[in-house]
């Protein structure tokens, strides 16, 4: 292992396992060089340094916590104005400038096909956004016209594909046994459900729920998906068979580029509630280009999901529950679920979310409108915590002490609210 690949493993362990420990703003900085900075200092490191996320870094590290950063190559006009392009189309998508990055990526793919750095950052992107079979394509042209692939990428290379192809034929294997997949198209979307399951008129009903969805969404959010979203539909047997294995907890759906809900045969209001919540996601990750922040992400959609079930507001005895975590120390902070919620089960599973719906709830309630306009000041590049504070004037932390005081507005009259509470410090709640 070089020194430059001993040295990335140390500083990414170091980040993932103390930048939720160590108090203050430690963030992670990266200049125009390349040159990664550990830093708490309000404007980074110096002049020209950008802030970057855990994922922004594993992106720029090619995905890899040892993985090489794209550097130039040659020292040609051309090849400089490649490694530029590459570094540009890198630098939309970390952004979250997704489909700039991702049209940049696949012009210089076009134009030098001899060069692995385009299509294995495409197979990257495309894995993350759950879009398995262009991740696979990407890497296979990688693979077979890449003329300069140094070994280590080609190693990676092939491993990642390995996993795809696992992938792929996972989320494949339920349709496999059930024989005859029906599929119904529209502009909007692409439904999908085992022929044994339903018929003709199941996929219209879903279809019809999921335009309804898209109206709603688009008045409530602001936003919608232009391309033809696809959309799997699963009996309960189906679904767990196929994706228990993925979440510490059960689950009715999820979106990984695709939703993916399961239904019943005679489908009414809990299927379209459920794809309200995906739908949330698919907006969310088109917005942001990433499922960051996590806790604001499920706080949207769950909120959104409950409205369709036509609860509005969070009931007296969930802001109960959020008080009795507050006194007995099992508050999650925000800070901790902004990556996800990951390790946690049961009981702790159950209060991530709670407290991620009670914060969009407050957002709007405090806000009004300001869910919407923030998804869109993301989706024109901000970062989602600058856009929070332009916003609401809160960062995460302003967000949760707003959070608590409005847990405890809820008891005016108990006496043990007029007591602060603050919360916990911050730990490690959910893996690095």
């Amino acid at each position: 292992m070089s020194p430059h690949f001993r040295w990335t493993l140390g500083i990414a362990l170091l980040v993932l396992g103390t930048a939720v420990l160590l108090p203050g703003r430690l963030a992670i900085w990266i200049d125009e060089h390349g040159r990664t900075t550990l830093s708490n200092r309000p404007g980074g490191p110096g002049e020209g340094a950008v802030l970057l996320s855990p994922d922004d870094l594993r992106l720029r590290w090619q995905g890899q916590l040892v993985g090489e950063p794209v550097t130039r190559r040659d020292s040609s006009a051309e090849g400089d104005r490649f490694s530029r392009e590459l570094l540009a189309a890198r630098d939309d998508v970390s952004r979250g400038e997704m489909k700039l990055g991702l049209s940049r990526l696949r012009r210089l793919h076009r134009e030098r096909p001899d060069r692995p750095e385009p299509a294995y950052l495409l197979a990257q992107i495309e894995r993350r956004r759950g879009r398995l079979q262009p991740a696979r394509q990407a890497l296979d042209s990688a693979l077979s016209l890449a003329v300069a692939m140094p070994p280590e990428w080609r190693e990676e290379a092939e491993r990642l594909r390995g996993e795809i192809d696992a992938e792929i034929a996972h989320a494949d294997r339920a349709y496999v046994d059930g024989g005859e997949i029906n599929v119904e198209t529209t502009r909007h979307f692409r439904v999908s459900y085992d022929h044994s399951f339903a018929g003709r008129q199941f996929g219209d009903l879903a279809l019809e729920m999921l335009e309804r969805a898209r109206g709603r969404l688009a008045e409530s959010l602001g936003r919608t998906i232009e391309r033809t979203l696809e959309v799997r539909l699963y009996t309960r047997a189906q679904y767990l068979e196929s994706y228990e294995h993925r979440f510490g907890f059960a689950t009715v759906g999820f979106y990984d580029g695709a939703i993916h809900v399961v239904s019943a045969r005679h489908p009414r209001d809990d299927l379209f509630a459920l794809l309200i919540h995906e739908y949330v996601h698919a907006i969310f990750e088109d917005a942001l280009g990433s499922h960051e922040p996590f806790f604001l992400n499920e706080g949207i959609a769950d909120r959104e999901e409950e409205r369709a079930r036509g609860r509005t507001e969070l009931s007296r005895g969930e802001w109960r529950e959020l008080l009795d975590a507050l006194r007995g120390k099992t508050w999650l902070r925000l800070g901790s679920l902004v990556r996800g919620f990951g390790g946690l089960e049961g009981h702790r599973a159950l209060l991530a979310y709670l407290e991620s719906r009670a914060a969009a709830q407050v957002i709007e309630e405090q806000h009004p409108g300001a869910v919407a306009r923030w998804l869109g000041r993301c989706a024109a590049g901000e970062p989602w915590e600058l856009a929070l504070a332009a916003e609401t004037g809160w960062d995460t932390i302003g967000l949760e002490a707003a959070l608590i005081e409005a847990v405890q507005s809820r008891f005016p009259s108990d006496p043990l609210t007029r007591i602060p509470i603050p919360p916990p410090p911050l730990t490690r709640d959910v893996p690095a």
